[in-house]
């Protein structure tokens, strides 16, 4: 993705042209949030070339905020602090560019940002569609189930013929809520959705999403999206499970 951004920069397109050509736009949690906590990650980054003793144990590093720092470590205070110096940043953001480094710090960041944000973004996003989804599905089966007046075990297999429940699937739904884990007290945002999600699914997360809350997680006191998308994603889950209980009463015609 930053090399894709990279490409758009070499090409001439500023950073607000390249912002209006990406895909955004997300319902899973409040993007702005996710933009103004990956400000200041790209901060954080560009500080940490200054010493790691100023902005902690901070590792990451990349092109873009390596060059960012090019652009500016001429100009921060000499002898300022750690917040001093992030004041000073974003000072650099917020007014109109005065010169040419100037332009090009606010560049890098943002397309730094715009990347990050988009990754981000369309990973919970992605996750968020998949329990949507299943959640829609398992709704609209129990809607078609309560149709049936009478059901009988003849009427009941026809509707589920039709739906298209497998033997597969059937047997998925009818040993899933024995087979549901709760969430553990004190979980990290990621071992809960990683529970949820195979609950729904029978399916783990990907463990390649993990850096992906590790990072959202990092500004979760300041910027709460990483909370949204929990929230939503376990009202997702509870209507989703409501909704297969309520299928199982119906299937117990099956074993008469």
């Amino acid at each position: 993705m930053l090399l894709f951004l990279l490409s758009l920069g070499a090409a001439g397109i500023p950073f607000p042209a390249a912002q209006e050509i990406l895909p955004s736009g997300i319902t899973c949690c409040d993007e702005e949030k996710i933009r103004l906590a990956m400000t200041e990650e790209a901060l954080a980054r560009i500080l940490h070339k200054t010493g790691p003793a100023a902005s902690g144990d901070r590792q990451e590093s990349d092109y873009l905020s390596e060059q960012a720092y090019e652009k500016i470590k001429k100009r921060l205070p000499a002898g300022s602090s750690h917040e001093q110096r992030l004041a000073f940043m974003r000072q650099w953001l917020r007014l109109p560019a005065v010169d040419r480094d100037m332009e090009e710090f606010q560049t890098l960041v943002g397309y730094f940002v715009l990347g990050m944000s988009l990754e981000i973004g369309s990973t919970l996003q992605d996750e968020y569609d998949q329990v949507v989804s299943r959640r829609e599905k398992s709704l609209q089966w129990l809607a078609e189930l309560e149709k049936l007046p009478r059901p009988d075990s003849k009427s009941l297999a026809q509707t589920l013929f039709r739906l298209g429940l497998s033997q597969k699937k059937l047997l998925w739904i009818r040993t899933m809520e024995r087979k549901w884990r709760n969430v553990p007290a004190g979980s990290s945002p990621f071992d809960e959705f990683s529970i949820l999600k195979k609950n729904m699914t029978g399916r783990a997360a990907d463990p390649g999403r993990h850096y992906i809350f590790c990072l959202s997680g990092r500004y979760r006191s300041q910027f709460s999206f990483l909370d949204e998308f929990l929230e939503n994603y376990r009202r997702s889950a509870a209507d989703f499970r409501a909704a297969a209980r309520r299928i199982n009463e119906h299937l117990e015609i099956l074993e008469e």
